[in-house]
């Protein structure tokens, strides 16, 4: 009997083709991340190795944090947590006529922009955050939101623009970022809960009490220098993507009306220089300085 022309689902896998899709999976998910984030990147690789110093550096430590850091991304990127996302950052969807028909329009124009230029980029809904401070952030893959201010505050033409400048975060994977140093701060704040407990635990034996203490003083110390510098890492990194989202707006055509945008906002603006660590620790660069970096771009100055 010939068998020849019968094939089972193994007969038909096909090695190669299964590694290279996997390889492109990682290629224009993951790559696109470290490209734009390597600070973001470097920071969460280290809090993945303290954390695997801390247990040991054994195989198994390796494997729970491995899969500690996987669930949590996973859990981070699904509907579950973009729902999450919404509900912590107090975020609606449109309801009145007027909201729908102001934003609708003037949002769909902006993503329609953003698609044709980035096939790559996901579906993106708009939502409204009821303040009246001026402002507009992205969060999880998903979601853009404006705040009542915002819209109350911007010509349409400036809100398109600040539009395209939140669609630039989750473009560049600034939100995605975000999330990874979110799960860092996670699990590295369990351990210092963890060595909270154990200092705890060894003061109450009379012989260990002074070890413990040393011990505990020595480490909030590097625990504080340690964070002070992933803070300054992560701010540093925050503002250059500040500044890339506000270019991202020149290339979709917003550039002079987000010039306008920020000159609005450089005029509410009430707060001072401030001290040195202060701005080493902003996560937005001066308004003042966006605004020079755009009109140069633009050959404005």
């Amino acid at each position: 009997m010939d068998n020849s022309n019968n094939t089972t689902d193994f007969d038909d896998f096909n090695n190669e083709d299964f590694f290279v899709k996997i390889y492109r999976y990682i290629w224009d998910g993951f790559m696109p991340f470290i490209d734009k984030n390597p600070l973001y990147f470097v920071c969460s690789l280290i809090y993945y190795m303290v954390a695997v110093m801390w247990f040991g550096w054994h195989f198994g430590a390796f494997i729970f944090f491995a899969v500690v850091y996987i669930l949590s991304i996973a859990l981070a990127s699904s509907p579950l947590g973009e729902k999450l996302f919404q509900l912590f950052n107090h975020v609606r969807r449109l309801e009145t006529a007027q909201e729908k028909q102001l934003l609708s329009p003037l949002f769909g124009e902006v993503y329609g922009k953003a698609k044709a230029q980035n096939p790559n980029l996901p579906e993106i809904d708009i939502y409204i955050i009821d303040s009246m401070s001026v402002d507009a952030c992205a969060m999880g893959s998903h979601t853009v939101a404006v705040t009542k201010g915002a819209i109350h505050t911007f010509s349409e033409a400036e809100l398109k623009a600040v539009l395209s400048h939140e669609i630039a975060h989750i473009l560049n994977k600034n939100t995605t970022a975000q999330i990874y140093t979110m799960i860092g701060n996670g699990i590295f704040t369990f351990l210092l809960l963890s060595i909270k407990l154990l200092c705890w635990l060894c003061n109450k034996i009379d012989s260990l009490k002074t070890a413990a203490n040393i011990v505990e003083k020595i480490f909030d110390g590097l625990a504080f220098v340690f964070l002070f510098l992933m803070q300054i890492a992560l701010a540093v990194s925050d503002r250059q993507a500040e500044r890339r989202a506000d270019e991202f707006a020149i290339t979709l055509g917003y550039g002079e009306d987000m010039v306008q945008a920020l000159y609005l906002l450089e005029k509410m603006s009430l707060s001072g220089e401030g001290s040195i660590i202060e701005k080493l620790l902003a996560h937005h660069p001066r308004v003042t300085s966006r605004i020079e970096n755009l009109e140069i771009k633009l050959g404005l100055q």
